[in-house]
């Protein structure tokens, strides 16, 4: 036993000897230190790191911090120099009671000054030990730069003297001088700060003063202001003048003749005070009196003339004499003449003893008259008739008595026969009216066959005729299967009456699927029915697809709320977080792009997009109006859920090459539930700065930037004088059994959109239909001409079982797009024969229009296995892509494609922030963000990019949804060099040159 304790003892005693006392005392003291185990994670970390930039101001030094754990030194390397801090101490954090290593470096003017090297640098690093060299073994943090302040003295575009008009748009430019770091722009009107914090006034990225509804209290003297931490400058004052153009005052009434009869005139006043011109506006155009010619015939009083001659003496001794009133005759509503037209007397002076006769009363020709008796006119009575008791009238008394009662007679003969016209005239308006209401009643139980029409001629010489069908009637639309609230609620009446006419219902030979539906607020997960690949045979069995597994929904989506019509076919959804990502449709050519940091850093939020086919949520279109998209619907509707615009891509089927539109985008802000309420919401080129969405027009494509997530179409109508053209997509249909003895085609004309095609053949899958030939376009211009489709060149056997070959579609019902899935039928029959191959050709033409127009050449042969191809939607269409990617989790994951390379934007974040950088700063060259808005084709309306905070993320957004191409990277440099911007070339060659 003492044996083995010596030979432990020496064994101990060589183990310390060869021992290290100096990292022994290391050790020891950095653990005290560090506060903490040596066998504890003992890496350094920074928790304060440079600042990206420090400026130095004046003489100023700027001074770099940091601070770490972990650590026992800290130092600094300055421009590739070390450098000793200028403090350091310990601290304690007082709430996690950690031991904090704190320090800083002053970094003097002269030592930015004196380096020549490009910008000048500082970092730190962070050490656990006290021994070791610099840099070596630590932990480096990152690095800021250290720059002099300063503000030069001259701008680089100063305000102007301005003259607007009143409740225009005013814009005031401003360019602030050369300075770091860079200079923040404010403006004074009449050396009073203005306050733009309450938007009236709009200060844009350039610098430039916006005020979108100039008022006569808005002129002034306006100075732009520029300030940094090193000055503050001023401008030149520049003067605003709002002046008003004159307007005319509503006319006054008018003024009463100025002559009672006879020509005169009548005038009415207006003066040019509604506004009265003011600094300087134009005066009112035109007029300020009008005069109107008046007045009226002047009455002329009738005047006696002169008494005839005495008439022989009669045998009563009486003679007579007459006058008339023509000297002159009273017309015109003058008076007539006063006294009696008939004057007599004794004609033997007094020596006849015949009776005297009195004439007193009025005259034949006025028997109104009732003056008082004159002299000349009354005779004395004579004795001898005095005795006799005697008194006899004159004769011209008798005959008027005679002539009153033969004008009372053929007055009352005259009103018999009125009375007896008016009763047989009532009696035949009796008979009419119930012989009409009795037609009606027979045309509204028995719709009567259609009476012969004009025959004509076709190319072949067969006989056919001119039939325009009533639309309104014959037109079949397809229903949507509308999804039902709650399986407990009994689904609404969808039985659609059969109608038996040119323009039927397809051949319902197949079973109907019809279980695309909402189950409990949440759309099912389901597989898209994929059409036929290009190279496929062309008559498509459109077999109705699986019906999807209800139960198979994403339980998250309970929270957001769909539209309860929405179609499971048409309606995507996915997860988003703040890296953003894309969702889309592709068979409905709809993309919906979620910039980074759309959503808010730390959240994730569900958004929904959808296009609704349903006629009932179409904007009801006025006259010359035509809807030239989908309906796009997105969601949810929630203010604050966007904090960037997001990017809606769909097609349009305008033909931009021939112009002539003037487009409208129109949206809705119903809720999901509701209906949409369809308004206005920007006319393409008429936006102002107030406007809140940009729209951006491809020949093919529409881009809409927008933080509301409604409803939303687009929607054309022709400029004044213009003839627009919207482009149309023909598709042939027919039953996928082979014909017996009937056979019938169906031709659609539906828009040249994604959309509409995919409509169609989702109906027709349902139905079992095929593709006869290829979808081809057609131009279909605005003018009124309707739509002809005739059929030629039929196989010999069958014949068309219409009394014509020739049908003609309203131009209304194509141009107005407020159906959907619109097509006409042709009924063919076997009438000799038995060959099931059924050929013809299709010419389908504009009235009056003959360059428009389009053969369908139709071979349907069921004995041949192999046929040719049918295109789906995204191959057919013109000019078509549908590669789209998204950084969600999705509730329709076979709608969303994936990028090959998996990248959901082009451009990585860091690459993009430092173009923004580099070219939100404006630049008196103007090769900055507006060169590059002008270069990508978006400046139509730049002021949407000057009042967003970086106008550069905003372009490279909408980029990033215009362009996908594969050549898109090497485009964007390529604009940048030609631009003359090297130095951003230069970012993206040196970041992902590697794989350009």
């Amino acid at each position: 036993m003492m044996g083995n304790s010596v030979i432990w003892k020496l064994l101990w005693s060589i183990f310390i000897a060869n021992l290290d006392f100096s990292s022994t005392a290391d050790f020891f003291s950095d653990s005290a230190l560090l506060g903490k185990s040596r066998f504890q994670d003992d890496t350094p970390k920074f928790v304060q790191e440079p600042d990206d930039s420090y400026h130095i101001v004046r003489n100023k030094p700027a001074t770099v911090e940091c601070k770490a754990i972990n650590a026992v030194r800290i130092n600094f390397r300055c421009a590739g120099q070390f450098m000793e801090p200028t403090h350091m101490e310990n601290i304690v954090d007082q709430e996690t009671s950690t031991k904090i290593l704190s320090t800083f470096v002053n970094v003097e003017r002269a030592d930015v000054e004196e380096y020549f090297g490009g910008d000048f640098w500082c970092e730190c690093f962070a050490y656990n030990t006290n021994i070791g060299l610099d840099g070596v073994g630590g932990i480096r943090s990152k690095q800021g730069t250290i720059e002099i302040a300063y503000l030069r003295k001259r701008f680089e575009r100063e305000p102007l003297m301005t003259r607007v008009q009143v409740s225009k748009t005013t814009q005031l430019d401003c360019l602030p001088p050369e300075g770091k770091p860079l200079p923040e722009v404010f403006w004074l009107k009449d050396n009073v700060e203005i306050n733009t914090k309450d938007g009236y006034y709009i200060v844009s990225n350039t610098g430039d003063l916006l005020i979108s509804q100039t008022q006569l209290r808005d002129m002034g003297n306006y100075t732009c202001g520029a300030k940094n931490l090193a000055a503050r400058r001023l401008s030149e004052s520049a003067s605003l003048i709002v002046y008003v153009d004159g307007s005319w005052s509503s006319w006054s009434s008018w003024t009463e003749c100025s002559v009672k009869c006879g020509k005169g005139e009548t005038r009415r006043m207006r003066t040019c005070t509604n506004p009265a011109p003011l600094n300087g506006g134009a005066t009112c155009v035109g007029d300020s009196v009008q005069t109107n010619p008046c007045g009226s015939i002047c009455p002329v009083d009738g005047r006696w003339g002169a008494w005839s001659s005495w008439s022989t003496c009669s045998t009563e001794c009486q003679h007579h004499r007459k006058r008339y009133c023509n000297d002159p005759p009273a017309k015109d509503g003058g008076s007539y003449c006063i006294g009696n037209d008939l004057d007599g007397g004794n004609c033997t002076g007094g020596r006849c003893r015949g009776k005297q006769i009195e004439i007193i009363g009025p005259s034949p020709t006025n028997p109104t008259n009732a003056d008082a008796p004159n002299p000349d006119d009354v005779r004395g009575i004579g004795i001898e008739d005095a005795d006799h008791g005697l008194l006899e009238q004159n004769p011209s008394r008798e005959a008027t008595n005679t002539s009153t009662n033969n004008d009372t007679l053929i007055m009352i003969i005259g009103l018999c026969i009125a009375v007896v016209v008016f009763v047989v005239v009532i009696a035949i308006v009796v008979f009419l009216l119930k012989r009409k209401y009795q037609n009606q009643g027979y045309m509204a139980g028995n719709i009567p066959p259609i009476g012969n029409a004009e025959e004509k001629k076709n190319k072949n010489g067969q006989d056919m005729m001119s039939v325009q069908p009533d639309l309104t009637q014959q037109v079949v639309v397809f229903p949507h299967h509308s999804a039902s609230p709650s399986p407990s609620i009994e689904p609404p009446n969808n039985n659609y009456p059969t109608v038996e006419n040119i323009y039927d219902k397809p051949d319902v030979g197949l079973p109907i699927y019809a279980d695309h539906r909402l189950s409990n607020g949440s759309v099912p997960n389901r597989s898209s029915p994929e059409l036929p690949p290009p190279n496929s045979p062309l008559v498509m069995n459109l077999v109705p697809p699986n019906p999807p597994n209800l139960l198979d929904s994403r339980h998250s989506m309970s929270s957001v709320q769909l539209p309860a019509n929405a179609e499971t076919e048409a309606v995507t959804w996915g997860s988003f977080n703040h890296s953003g990502g894309r969702l889309i449709l592709p068979e409905s050519g709809v993309c919906m792009t979620i910039p980074e940091g759309a959503v808010k850093k730390g959240h994730e939020a569900e958004l929904y997009l959808g296009v609704w086919r349903d006629d009932t949520n179409r904007p009801k279109t006025s006259d010359g109006q035509t809807i030239v998209s989908p309906v796009i619907v997105c969601g949810p509707n929630v203010p604050g859920i966007l904090m960037k615009p997001i990017i809606l891509s769909f097609h349009h089927c305008a033909s931009m090459r021939q112009g002539g539109w003037m487009l409208s985008l129109f949206n809705s802000d119903t809720q999901p539930e509701e209906a949409p309420c369809w308004q206005k919401l920007v006319t393409l080129g008429q936006e102002t700065i107030n406007t809140q969405v940009y729209a951006q027009l491809d020949p093919n494509q529409c881009h809409v930037m927008t933080e509301h997530m409604q409803w939303y179409t687009l929607i054309g109508e022709a400029v004044p004088g213009g003839r627009p053209v919207k482009i149309l997509r023909l598709a042939a249909f027919a039953s996928n059994t082979p014909p017996s003895v009937e056979f019938s085609i169906r031709v659609y004309v539906v828009e040249d959109t994604h959309d509409a095609l995919e409509g169609v053949m989702q109906e027709e899958r349902k139905f079992g239909g095929r593709l006869l030939d290829k979808p081809k376009q057609i131009p279909f211009q605005d003018g009124g001409h309707n739509l002809c489709l005739t059929i030629e060149e039929l196989t010999p056997g069958w014949r068309s079982k219409l009394a014509a070959n020739y049908q003609e579609i309203p131009f209304q019902h194509i141009w107005s797009g407020n159906q959907n899935n619109l097509h006409c039928s042709f009924s063919l029959e076997l009438v000799e024969g038995s060959s099931p191959n059924v050929s013809c050709k299709i010419q389908v033409y504009q009235k009056a229009i003959l360059s428009n127009r389009q053969v369908l050449n139709i071979q349907n042969n069921f004995n041949k296995e192999k046929l040719p191809s049918c295109s789906t939607p995204s191959s057919t269409l013109k000019g078509r892509t549908s590669t789209v990617t998204t950084n969600s989790s999705s509730g329709f994951s076979s709608m969303l494609t994936l990028d090959p390379h998996g990248n959901n934007f082009r451009l990585p974040p860091h690459i993009r922030q430092k173009l923004c950088l580099l070219l939100d700063q404006p630049n008196a060259r103007g090769n900055d963000w507006r060169m590059l808005a002008q270069a990508l084709t978006v400046d139509r309306y730049v002021q949407y990019f000057a009042t967003k905070s970086s106008p550069t993320e905003h372009i490279l957004n909408l980029w990033e949804a215009r362009h996908r191409e594969e050549s898109a990277i090497t485009d964007l440099m390529n604009i940048f060099r030609v631009m003359g911007r090297m130095d951003a070339a230069a970012v993206m060659e040196k970041d992902i040159g590697a794989w350009l």
